[in-house]
């Protein structure tokens, strides 16, 4: 059971958490060690009881801790805080035991230890003297807070000045959810204060159900060799020392890992709301990017039609060429063509004006690769900027260069590839579409395709607007009805309507596909912005099991 538990939490990628910093990550971590730890137990019975003292800044723990070992084997002082790494003290074969293929291992490789093999210490109990809860330092405080973690015993030592303040309480309730054996000391505390301040304690820690508890006074003595002297320290002494016999720790040990077991599921609630908030986040981020790309295509076509398409000499240029009837002849002579197959190929004239239409062909397509890079680049402004408005979205680029400066986006090299690539369909829709009314044109290819493409591109796409409906078409080219009705002629009326429908539609789909290009530089990073929804689902069904078990 907890070698699934932690399978199903290692699956929630908590390497990608650390690269993000995820908000969920101290919860998950906490709650492998916690899982680590009671995997620890099972499969070492015979593992000395861990017994952490830990408390406030200047409450004593070192002193004690002096006190159990013999010697002066922690430092004591009257610097805040004193103790800087974790003191562990027990026999040697035993230290090994718990610093190597222990529960403090994984501390062991994480943080520096003080370590002190006596002979002293009672065989089957490892001490480990823990830094201040309190301490200004936060790393001392996480330290502290692995160890008691895994400790099988806290010793929890309290001043008569705080032994009611709320940060001391809130650890005393952790104890008391985890049903961990508590020996809580009370010190610094004159016999009359000590008369009056137990009770009371003992009413607050009631009050928190901690069912595994117990109280003592260490009276206020003259310290040598860093030490109490053994009469005075004697009860806490013994008490410590009667968890020592095999069958008081093995009490220990199974409350323990009972308790932890137990807590398990509201553990893991905590850690799946956490995840659930990221959640929520990573969708309001990905609404953003929806909301950004969406109807690029319909954005191109109104740009289109509300700017100018052309330079205004090649588009007065153009319109001259229009307006003489030169297309028209053109497309007449292709036409005619058509009803005399003998032909062998088409009599083109007015070389000057293919030459215009071939620039104003190109301008045209420039125009829609401009038109386009920048209505992608201002999907990506968007985007970029709503997520910089989102505490989300700024972790996030904190991280990770932001597409858009990257240059990931709105590229200049797949705005004129999409132009190309469309423009050549273009050309194989007027050569399939009309193929059975032009199954000679392709003899003439160089003269009619050349002359279809170009009128299409510029008339239906690039004139003065691109706004078709239906089968309605808006153009403001000079002579552009005659071309309508010459193109009809030559390919059909039907047919020109289904050549209007396709190639529009061509151009939506491939201005789509290049849209949600650039929106997958966005989507790859939240892809690892929360967990994998299958990996939570089997968390929660996990956690669900541990509670009807319990």
């Amino acid at each position: 059971m907890l070698q699934a538990l932690r399978d199903e939490l290692l699956a929630l990628d908590g390497d990608a958490g650390r690269r993000r910093d995820a908000p969920w990550l101290p919860l998950w971590e906490r709650l492998l060690r916690r899982i680590d730890g009671l995997m620890g137990h099972l499969e070492r019975e015979d593992e000395p009881l861990l017994v952490v003292v830990a408390g406030g800044t200047g409450a004593g723990k070192s002193t004690l801790a002096n006190t159990l070992a013999g010697s002066a084997v922690a430092t004591t002082s009257a610097r805040r805080p004193t103790t800087e790494v974790p003191t562990v003290i027990g026999r040697p074969t035993e230290l090994d035991s718990v610093l190597r293929r222990g529960v403090l291992a994984a501390e062991a490789q994480r943080a520096s230890l003080h370590t002190a093999p006596l002979e002293s210490v009672p065989a089957g109990l490892v001490i480990v003297d823990a830094l201040d809860v309190d301490s200004v330092e936060t790393a001392n405080r996480d330290i502290t807070e692995r160890l008691l973690e895994v400790a099988d015993v806290w010793v929890w030592l309290a001043t008569a000045r705080t032994y009611a303040d709320e940060a001391g309480m809130a650890y005393l309730r952790q104890a008391a959810r985890l049903d961990v054996f508590t020996l809580v000391v009370l010190t610094q505390a004159s016999e009359a204060e000590a008369a009056e301040i137990l009770p009371d304690l003992n009413e607050k820690l009631a009050a928190v159900e901690h069912r595994a508890v117990e109280t003592l006074h260490l009276p206020t003595a003259e310290i040598g060799d860093e030490r109490l002297p053994d009469a005075v320290a004697a009860p806490v002494l013994e008490r410590i020392r009667a968890l020592a016999p095999p069958e008081q720790r093995a009490a220990h040990r199974e409350r323990t890992v009972l308790g932890a077991v137990r807590y398990l599921p509201t553990e893991i609630d905590a850690l799946l709301e956490a995840i659930a908030t990221e959640q929520t986040a990573v969708r309001r981020l990905v609404k953003a990017v929806d909301a950004g790309y969406t109807d690029l295509d319909g954005q191109l076509l109104a740009e289109l039609q509300a700017g100018e398409p052309l330079r205004h000499e090649i588009l007065r240029r153009w319109n001259e060429l229009v307006g003489s009837g030169w297309l028209q002849r053109q497309l007449n002579a292709a036409a005619d063509y058509l009803s005399r197959r003998w032909l062998r190929w088409l009599p083109w004239s007015g070389r000057g004006g293919q030459r215009v239409a071939e620039e104003a062909e190109e301008h045209a397509r420039e125009r829609i690769a401009r038109v386009l890079r920048r209505v992608l680049d201002s999907a990506a402004a968007e985007v970029e900027s709503a997520w910089q408005q989102d505490q989300a979205g700024r972790a996030l680029f904190t991280r990770h260069d932001q597409p858009r400066a990257a240059g990931r986006v709105a590229r200049r090299e797949a705005a004129e590839r999409l132009v190309a690539d469309w423009e050549r369909q273009v050309a194989e829709h007027v050569d399939t579409i009309g193929r059975s009314r032009l199954r000679w044109a392709r003899r003439a290819t160089t003269g009619v395709n050349a002359t279809l493409t170009t009128a299409l591109l510029v008339l239906f796409t690039l004139g003065g607007g691109f706004g078709l409906t239906g089968t309605e078409v808006v153009v403001t080219a000079a002579g552009s009805t005659t071309t309508q009705a010459l193109l009809a002629r030559l390919l059909g009326e039907h047919n020109v309507e289904q050549l209007l429908k396709d190639i529009r539609e061509d151009l939506q789909h491939r201005v789509e596909g290049l849209a949600e290009e650039d929106a997958r530089a966005y989507r790859d990073l939240l892809a690892a912005a929360a967990p994998p929804p299958d990996a939570v689902a089997a968390l929660q069904h996990r956690r669900d099991a541990l509670e009807e078990r319990d």
